[in-house]
């Protein structure tokens, strides 16, 4: 278990993304009637005024609802971050889909945001018990988003996605676990299974990517060592296991493919439903793989992977909806 539930995963990465890339991405409000674009959508939940950027591709029709994708941002960033820099709004112009990246709170919630002291993340399951943030209902949030989005921008309700990086991986496994009712498939990289027993309303697709080389989420397990102290946590394949079981799969997985980059294994449906599949990067850490970014690998160890995540998520949603 986690010996300091405070920030989770992600914050580190969060961090260094703003630090070093120095880009700040402004939208302009939803218009109306809608158009193609990048905007801010402003939604009001759990009496927190809440923000996200929503990408609308090219040629969008109102009339023939395309699919929406759910990008939730690691600890330390911003929506628009994981929209512009790991590609998930060229992806959506190329496809047709809408993408939306949800905005996290910081992590004291009444206070301005900074990613160094007050950096914003989502309450995934692993906050500290008890604090300010992890009051919050960000499962509430998302629900409401996606209900008020559906008055503005018509989206095709049976093909909406979620997916995430780092904390907010953990978060795309909490919205798996608590909202699967509202989702086709849930895909992730390097973020951890927090919930407690989690018990979706359906098996959902599931797809987890992650460098066998991440420092702060070890295949193993064990002590990572982050700015904020020191957390343990338990080996990856027992966070597996656990989701597995969740999406009524077996727990043990088999190998499907395996080369000098990729070991891909997957956990078999016990009744023929949906599968867990996850893709083991080898030599790789914990940066998104295929990001337009420079991560310092002193800290997030890494960046080898020849995949581009985005694609790959991406191709694994379309076929799961066939």
């Amino acid at each position: 278990m986690l010996r300091r539930r405070w920030l989770g995963c992600g914050l580190l990465l969060g961090a260094s993304l703003f630090f070093f890339n120095g880009r700040n991405f402004q939208a302009a409000e939803l218009p109306t009637p809608v158009r193609s674009g990048q905007f801010e959508v402003t939604t009001e939940s759990g009496g927190f005024e809440r923000t996200a950027t929503i990408h609308i591709p090219k040629g969008y029709n109102p009339q023939s609802p395309p699919p929406l994708v759910i990008t939730l941002h690691g600890a330390g960033g911003q929506g628009d971050s994981i929209l512009n820099i790991d590609n998930w709004a060229k992806k959506a112009d190329e496809k047709g889909f809408i993408v939306i990246a949800p905005n996290g709170l910081p992590a004291r919630p009444r206070l301005p945001g900074n990613f160094l002291s007050n950096p914003y993340l989502w309450n995934s399951g692993q906050l500290r018990e008890g604090g300010a943030r992890s009051q919050v209902d960000d499962v509430a949030y998302i629900r409401t988003l996606l209900d008020e989005l559906a008055k503005k921008v018509p989206y095709d309700a049976t093909k909406v996605f979620a997916t995430g990086h780092s904390n907010g991986g953990g978060m795309t496994f909490r919205l798996g676990a608590e909202m699967a009712d509202r989702l086709a498939a849930i895909g992730t990289v390097a973020g951890t299974v927090s919930v407690d027993n989690p018990q979706p309303a359906k098996p959902l697709p599931s797809l987890f990517i992650l460098g066998l080389e991440d420092p702060l989420l070890p295949y193993k397990g064990g002590e990572s060592t982050l700015p904020w102290g020191t957390r343990t946590t338990p080996p990856i394949a027992g966070l597996m296991a656990k989701w597995a079981t969740a999406i009524q799969c077996q727990t043990e997985p088999q190998t499907i493919a395996e080369d000098d980059a990729v070991q891909t294994v997957r956990y078999p449906s016990k009744n023929g439903g949906p599968e867990l599949t996850v893709l083991y990067l080898k030599g790789h850490g914990h940066a998104w793989p295929g990001a337009s970014r420079n991560l310092p690998s002193r800290l997030t160890g890494p960046n080898t992977s020849k995949l581009n995540a985005t694609d790959e998520i991406w191709s694994f949603f379309e076929a799961s909806t066939k």
